[in-house]
């Protein structure tokens, strides 16, 4: 019988960032847990069970799977019972009355400074910046370099590409989806996608 430790749903790529914030952080890390679908053996030197529903149900864990929806549809479904776990890299720093839900992957050196709160499962990258009173819902993710002014918000399940800057008190909407290296200057609606300097819509989201 293996000691208890934390288990990481998803074993691809995200899911050895999050074993690597975890160690580092001193905490240890027990195996990699995949639905029956995806093939079990061994990733970044832990074993991988695919039997994810019996080995995640009230254990500790972290949900590593990169895509937003897929981690609302474990998190509300077959995993709504597992107590979710925060991957925390110890060069990061949280300022003062900033909260952050279960189940944040920080990966890497990045700040969140003062009055900030950052929902459940929410996935912030290396590099990323989020300033005084930034909301950020459940499930969205911010890849490297982000940048969120005093303000901004990113509602449920967006999508920020590398190196996105959102402008002072600018929204991005629910799950919509802004490309690599736009600059968000005026509200993102629900569900659009947006490109480039200033963003502008590529498909048409809800109004």
């Amino acid at each position: 019988m293996m000691e208890d430790g934390l288990r990481i749903v998803g074993a691809g790529g995200l899911g050895r960032e999050v074993a690597w914030v975890l160690e580092t952080s001193g905490q240890k890390v027990e195996c990699f847990l995949v639905e029956p679908s995806f093939a079990a053996g061994a990733c970044a030197g832990l074993p991988v069970r695919d039997d994810l529903e019996a080995w995640a149900s009230t254990r500790r864990a972290v949900l590593a799977v990169g895509d937003g929806q897929a981690r609302m549809r474990l998190a509300r479904d077959k995993l709504r019972e597992c107590v979710f776990v925060s991957a925390l890299h110890p060069a990061s720093v949280i300022g003062a009355r900033s909260r952050l839900g279960d189940g944040v992957m920080l990966l890497g050196p990045a700040s969140i400074t003062v009055d900030a709160e950052v929902g459940q499962h929410v996935l912030i990258n290396p590099g990323c910046t989020i300033a005084h009173d930034s909301r950020i819902g459940d499930f969205a993710s911010l890849g490297p370099g982000c940048h969120l002014a005093g303000g901004a918000i990113v509602e449920e399940g967006a999508n920020l590409g590398t190196g996105v800057v959102v402008l002072p008190r600018r929204r991005v909407g629910a799950w919509a989806t802004v490309g690599a290296g736009a600059v968000v200057t005026s509200d993102v609606p629900p569900g659009a996608v947006v490109v480039g300097v200033p963003a502008r819509p590529l498909t048409k989201g809800d109004s």
